[in-house]
C-alpha cells in the first residue's frame, strides 16, 4: 500500500466542508490564489510520526494520520516525563493551555497515541503537544479507546502496516422531536469537549471504522460493537475514507 503523505492527502482530498490552509507558515497571514486573499482557516501540520488537520475554533485535532508499520512501532525511547505543552506551530490564539484542563474532570486524552511514536524522542515529543490532545473521560481515556489503540498495534504485527485516521465527533440527539448538537467547553479558552471519537483504519484485506461515545464503557463491552459502516462515518464526520484502501 502507497503510504499516505501531506502530498498525497492534499492531492486526493481529505475532503470536509470547510477549506484547509495548508501548512503552518501560513497561520498567521492571508492566503493569495488566484489573485484573491482568503482568511486561514484550519492548518495541516506535518510532523516526524503524524500529520494533524488541527481545529482553530474548537482547539483540539480535526483528524490525525498514521502510517504504522512493525519497524515504526519498535520503542527506542521512554515516555515517562515526557510534558504536555503548547504547539508553536499552532497561532497563539487558536491554543488551548494546560490550565485549561487542571480540574475540569477530563483527561488530555491523545488522538494519536504517544505508544505509536517512541521510535524516536522527537517523534514522541510531538505527540504531547495539545495540539493532538482533546477532553476525555478519564474512564474512556484509559479503558475503551486504550483498549482500541492496543488493538491497533497487535493488528500492525499482523498484517504489517496500517493506515490510521481518527478524531473526535460532535454529534446530534433528540429532544422533544427535534435534534440539537450540544457539547461541553471548558477553560478560559473554552476547549470543545467531542461527544464521540472516531478511529477508521485500512490494510491491504481490512478497511475499518470505529465510533465510541466520550463516556465509560463496561470493560467486558466488545470493540466490535463500535464498527461503523464507512459510508455513515463519512456523512457525520464531514471526512472522505472510501479513496484510501484503492
Amino acid at each position: 500500500m502507497k503510504k499516505i503523505t501531506m502530498k498525497n492527502i492534499i492531492k486526493k482530498g481529505i475532503n470536509t466542508s470547510i477549506g484547509f490552509a495548508v501548512g503552518a507558515l501560513s497561520l498567521f497571514t492571508y492566503q493569495q490564489l488566484d489573485h484573491k486573499l482568503y482568511p486561514t482557516t484550519f492548518p495541516i501540520l506535518e510532523r516526524k510520526g503524524y500529520t494533524i488537520a488541527y481545529d482553530t475554533q474548537k482547539k483540539i485535532p480535526f483528524w490525525t494520520h498514521e502510517h504504522l508499520t512493525k519497524q515504526s512501532l519498535v520503542k527506542a525511547v521512554e515516555k515517562i516525563g515526557q510534558p504536555f505543552q503548547a504547539d508553536a506551530d499552532v497561532y497563539h490564539l487558536h491554543q488551548s493551555d494546560l490550565i485549561d484542563y487542571v480540574k475540569s474532570g477530563f483527561h488530555r486524552g491523545h488522538i494519536v497515541p504517544a505508544r505509536d511514536e517512541q521510535f524516536s524522542k522527537e517523534a514522541l515529543k510531538e505527540t504531547f503537544y495539545l495540539s493532538n490532545v482533546a477532553p476525555q473521560y478519564p474512564k474512556f481515556n484509559l479503558g475503551s479507546w486504550k483498549r482500541l489503540e492496543t488493538f491497533l498495534r497487535e493488528l500492525v504485527q499482523a498484517h504489517n502496516t496500517l493506515e490510521i485516521i481518527s478524531g473526535p465527533l460532535f454529534l446530534s440527539h433528540e429532544e422533544n422531536g427535534k435534534r440539537f448538537v450540544t457539547y461541553e467547553v471548558i477553560g478560559k479558552n473554552e476547549v470543545a469537549v467531542p461527544t464521540h471519537f472516531f478511529l477508521f483504519f485500512t490494510s491491504k484485506d481490512k478497511t475499518w471504522a470505529y465510533v465510541m461515545p466520550n463516556m465509560p464503557i463496561l470493560q467486558e463491552k466488545p470493540l466490535e460493537s463500535f464498527i461503523l459502516p464507512i459510508d455513515s462515518l463519512e456523512k457525520i464526520s464531514g471526512i472522505q475514507f472510501q479513496h484510501l484502501n484503492k
